[in-house]
């Protein structure tokens, strides 16, 4: 009879729609039955999941589940940073982009039973400051319309809510440019900017098209435009797929860089509103984290 391996999954309960603390018993039992020793760690508050996942690292585990949205398992990755235990993701919040760039199904269960035999691979991230991100940091409209969307309504009415908040955010924002000093001594001037790990950007937009999950580094898209009709042309092409056509964008990849500019331009990271002002400094993380997740394709 094979050994149990010990997990620990940290879910936010609170995350997405519905209820999360039926569907995190329904997870752990299916991990149960997968082959997973599995503790079961609600998370209380913003931290927390960072805390268990060290704790769950430092105390054994040998793979750390995450049960939540995309700030979960940024949290969770953080916790888990420069140790060999592997981060196990699972979607259960309103987006779930990194899920889905990383090819696992939209379904907690279905995606617990593609991780349970896959073997640990890396995972490239990035730290801005020194905050550690999955996805991508993003500064303009987008993190303006973060930064005013009501929590408890994001919860309760999901993505149909956020589309109609961004529509009031995109006529009220003003689009001031700010700039991406790129490791080259390249500048790439945007009213938005985006610094991706990811190829998938607010859901299954592919704004990085080029960008790898398993490969250090960043694609950098920046958007130069200003003003509603420029940006809602941008929109409807990012859309389309052909977004990176436009004689006002430019995409680079990078090493390192820095984001400078006015002290006002809102941020975003992984989804979250980032409050730190710029400049930032943006690096890859020294080691790699590891992920259970399928190989990428093209590896």
């Amino acid at each position: 009879m094979s050994r149990s391996r010990r997990a620990l999954l940290v879910a936010n309960v609170a995350a997405g729609q519905g209820d999360k603390a039926v569907l995190a018993a329904r997870v752990t039992r299916e991990l149960t039955g997968l082959g997973f020793a599995v503790e079961l760690a609600p998370t209380a508050g913003p931290g927390d999941a960072t805390r268990l996942a060290r704790e769950g690292a430092a105390g054994g585990c040998e793979v750390v589940f995450a049960l939540g949205g995309d700030g979960t398992l940024r949290e969770t990755a953080a916790g888990l940073a420069g140790s060999s235990v592997p981060l196990g993701p699972l979607p259960g919040g309103t987006t779930n982009v990194l899920v889905r760039a990383l090819g696992l199904p939209p379904d907690p269960l279905a995606a617990a039973r593609v991780l349970a035999p896959l073997a640990p691979r890396p995972l490239a991230a990035g730290f801005a400051a020194d905050q550690l991100f999955l996805m991508q940091l993003s500064g303009g409209l987008d993190a303006h319309v973060l930064a005013n969307l009501t929590t408890r309504w994001k919860r309760r009415f999901g993505k149909a809510y956020i589309a109609t908040a961004s529509l009031g955010r995109f006529w009220s924002y003003d689009y001031p440019t700010f700039q991406a000093e790129t490791d080259s001594g390249e500048i790439l001037p945007g009213s938005l900017i985006v610094v991706a790990n990811i190829p998938l950007y607010g859901g299954p937009f592919r704004m990085a098209p080029r960008a790898r999950t398993d490969r250090p580094g960043f694609e950098v898209v920046a958007f130069s435009g200003r003003g509603r009709a420029a940006t809602l042309g941008f929109a409807f092409d990012l859309v389309r797929g052909r977004h990176l056509e436009r004689p006002d964008v430019t995409v680079r990849s990078v090493g390192t860089l820095r984001l400078t500019g006015a002290s006002r331009i809102p941020l975003q990271l992984d989804g979250d509103v980032f409050p730190q002002a710029l400049p930032i400094a943006i690096r890859p993380l020294d080691v790699p984290l590891l992920v259970l997740a399928p190989v990428e394709r093209g590896a």
